[in-house]
């Protein structure tokens, strides 16, 4: 019964490639910097959906890794009022945030959303993440439980720091949403993935 409920794997026999020349390359782009983010999981899993693109379609789009950090943010302030403050809301996260957010959000290309405020070249979260705790603190403390209301509130912070999301863009001559984007010039189904975590 206890092996029924693991998830075993028996590696006997599988040997490390002799070198990296042995090994056929993929593409994949060259890494970013997160920066002062903490928000690994975006970049981490944002990579991943970016090969699958290309594995799909051969198209090579680079993706927004703030456009889902923006509205994880939002989610996780709304349950947070949901829940009476009795939820965390933080700089880290898991990879299934993508599918949730994209399903409800869509996605853009990272050209439409670089996720940093005007003038600025490096992302850093520092001040975003200790406005938002210091924010969440006085609505938890005032019992100020009004889910429209903290949102634009945070919302406010968000847009100072990230920026303000795009409704609509310009991609390949055409003007588009983010679900549009997602559905028409991206292979993905989101419902083809799910998240195994140990």
């Amino acid at each position: 019964k206890t092996q029924e409920r693991g998830l075993l794997s028996d590696m006997a026999g599988v040997l490390p490639p002799p070198s990296p020349a042995a090994c056929k390359p993929v593409f994949h782009f060259p890494p970013v910097a997160q920066y002062n983010t903490n928000t690994c999981w975006s970049f981490a899993a944002t990579s991943y959906y970016e090969s699958e693109i290309y594995r799909l379609s051969g198209k090579k789009i680079k993706l927004s890794e703030m456009w889902t950090v923006y509205f994880e943010y939002l989610e996780k302030v709304r349950r947070f009022v949901r829940e009476r403050g009795d939820s965390l809301v933080a700089e880290g996260g898991e990879s299934n945030a993508i599918n949730r957010i994209w399903k409800a959000y869509g996605i853009v290309p990272a050209e439409a959303y670089p996720g940093h405020a005007a003038g600025k070249e490096k992302l850093d979260h520092a001040l975003l993440i200790e406005e938002i705790t210091h924010y969440l603190e006085y609505v938890k403390s005032n019992d100020l439980w009004d889910e429209g209301d903290v949102l634009n509130h945070i919302t406010v912070i968000l847009n100072k720091t990230l920026g303000v999301p795009p409704q609509k863009f310009v991609y390949n001559g055409r003007e588009m949403t983010p679900q549009e984007f997602l559905r028409n010039e991206t292979p993905l189904n989101m419902d083809d993935y799910g998240d195994v975590m140990s």
